[in-house]
């Protein structure tokens, strides 16, 4: 859903140049979202706690953006906005209510943490510690990015055994691969002005994987 301010913004925070209104200080931003497969869910659940923490934050410069999908991607219609608006340098903290609003996946949790943190924006789960505006907060988020390490090393493993087991059995596996060009990386590294968190965002990839893509260009 497209953003809205939810509370006015003081006169002294815009300026306006050809009756266009220019938002000079940086906003909070709510997000929340609700997956289809959820029936009787309503959004307000999320956003009456979330409006709350931001009074307790003592900000009234709160926009609020909202998805009806499913939270197995990014590719979703509010949070795609609210990147966008981060990146234009218009929020300077995403606040949510649960973490698994925002992500579904490890690899897109820490592509986007990453990204936020290079852009010194702050994010923060408000039913949780984990909030990377204050020391616990970023021990919490170092400590999840470890046990989500461990939590994939575990799941790699049982992948191999279970592809040796399916190859001693003669069995076709596999998918076909993600088809990443060396050339598309570096198109969409160039795109976020060599910014490779937010490119592995957008291809959906890790960034470790972008940057090997780059790496592998011809100069």
């Amino acid at each position: 859903m497209v953003k809205r301010v939810k509370h006015v913004l003081r006169s002294t925070d815009r300026t306006q140049a050809n009756g266009t209104v220019h938002i000079k200080k940086r906003q909070l931003a709510i997000y929340a979202r609700v997956s289809t497969k959820d029936q009787g869910q309503e959004i307000e659940n999320q956003l009456h706690p979330l409006r709350a923490w931001a009074d307790l934050q003592n900000r009234i410069d709160v926009l609020e953006y909202t998805d009806h999908a499913s939270g197995g991607n990014l590719d979703r219609p509010g949070w795609s906005q609210l990147t966008a608006d981060w990146r234009a340098g218009l929020i300077d903290t995403v606040a949510v209510l649960r973490l698994d609003r925002a992500f579904r996946s490890v690899v897109d949790m820490h592509n986007v943490l990453s990204e936020l943190d290079s852009r010194n924006i702050r994010f923060a789960v408000t039913t949780t510690p984990i909030d990377t505006g204050t020391p616990h907060g970023r021990l919490l988020i170092g400590l999840l990015a470890h046990v989500a390490e461990f939590e994939r090393d575990l799941i790699s493993i049982r992948v191999k055994e279970g592809i040796a087991r399916a190859k001693r059995q003669g069995k076709k596996i596999g998918r076909k691969r993600l088809k990443l060009s060396t050339y598309r990386a570096r198109e969409i590294v160039n795109k976020h002005q060599g910014d490779y968190a937010a490119a592995a965002v957008e291809l959906g990839v890790s960034i470790s994987t972008v940057k090997r893509r780059v790496k592998n260009l011809p100069s």
